[in-house]
């Protein structure tokens, strides 16, 4: 089982129950998935669409509404907790498929340099045809920040290409502290 020391889409949090006047923006955690035990922590899988873990760190009943107060570490990992809450609320993911697919166009601007087409040709082809080079050079300055980017992805491998380029944090040793 993942915990939120090695995963970023499992979010630790604790449970404050609310009463009826203070229902009012809590949150329902149903339809609860399944709920499992052990060393003390509650481990939700909680189906919003798409499958989120919730680990809780007390023994309060989850009958009604209730209040979480989330674990939210800055390391490197705070803005894919903070989008786990997100969907957790019930609110849309969209900006991580719109980076995405930046992203894939980042790489399809390589594969146009790599095969021996010119700025404009991939700016034709990445962007659709327009001015060229654009007011200010804009889309030839943009086409040239993709194809940097697209080769730092390509550097960085698979795993970093995916993870929309965030790392986790690293974890020190004890000499380094």
């Amino acid at each position: 089982m993942w915990s939120a020391a090695v995963d970023p889409r499992v979010l630790t949090a604790s449970v404050v129950p609310v009463s009826d006047q203070e229902s009012n923006g809590a949150l329902a955690l149903a339809p609860v998935v399944r709920r499992m035990r052990s060393a003390g922590i509650d481990h939700l899988l909680i189906d919003r669409g798409e499958l989120l873990r919730v680990d809780l760190v007390d023994h309060r009943s989850l009958d009604g509404p209730v209040r979480l107060h989330f674990d939210l570490p800055d390391d490197g990992w705070l803005e894919d907790r903070v989008a786990v809450i997100r969907v957790l609320r019930g609110r849309s993911r969209h900006g991580a498929h719109v980076q995405f697919a930046r992203r894939l166009l980042s790489l399809s601007a390589v594969d146009g340099r790599d095969a021996g087409a010119s700025l404009k040709e991939i700016a034709d082809h990445v962007l659709g045809p327009g001015d060229w080079p654009g007011d200010g050079e804009h889309r030839k300055s943009m086409i040239r920040r993709m194809i940097a980017s697209g080769d730092r992805m390509l550097r960085a491998g698979p795993c970093d290409i995916l993870a929309d380029g965030r790392r986790p944090p690293r974890h020190r040793r004890q000499s380094d502290m």
